[in-house]
């Protein structure tokens, strides 16, 4: 699921996010190009202009639900300045994006050890390395940032 969204100006994108409870967002703003950065820096996965048509909308829902960023034409020329937005500095493995969707589940380490047959001291390696590679602090600082980067989903 992705939300899209509409909004008269970019001082309303904070609250809005808060409260898509991690699902990736597209916004529509009025001056897409002077607040794609921002939007993106707080959380937004893709930005376009209030009139882009119904395919570019459809296409930005569909790279954002991918784990993509949707950005408006011009955001090529900004360079490395949306790289380090678009995905963790390091990609986790399959079994690492299982454990995270597992975590997302509400799965305790016991459980995710006993419904994957690992034991439990790997589960807490495979954590480990997940919160390392996210550089989150903490299993639902991870959840919420593996939803906002389309790593997994509800």
């Amino acid at each position: 699921m992705v939300i899209v969204a509409r909004l008269p100006a970019i001082d309303e994108l904070a609250e809005l996010i808060s409260r898509c409870e991690g699902l990736p967002l597209v916004v529509l703003l009025p001056n897409a190009r002077r607040f794609a950065l921002q939007a993106l820096q707080a959380g937004a996965r893709g930005v376009l202009s209030v009139g882009a048509s119904e395919e570019t909308i459809a296409a930005a829902v569909m790279s954002v639900f991918h784990g993509l960023l949707a950005l408006p034409a011009e955001a090529a020329q900004w360079g490395d300045a949306t790289a380090a937005l678009a995905a963790p500095p390091e990609p986790l493995t399959p079994r690492e994006r299982e454990i995270l969707a597992l975590l997302a589940a509400g799965d305790s380490n016991k459980t995710i050890a006993a419904r994957l047959s690992i034991s439990v001291h790997t589960v807490k390696f495979h954590i480990s390395s997940i919160l390392s590679k996210l550089d989150v602090g903490s299993r639902t600082e991870a959840v919420a940032l593996g939803l906002r980067l389309g790593i997994i989903l509800l």
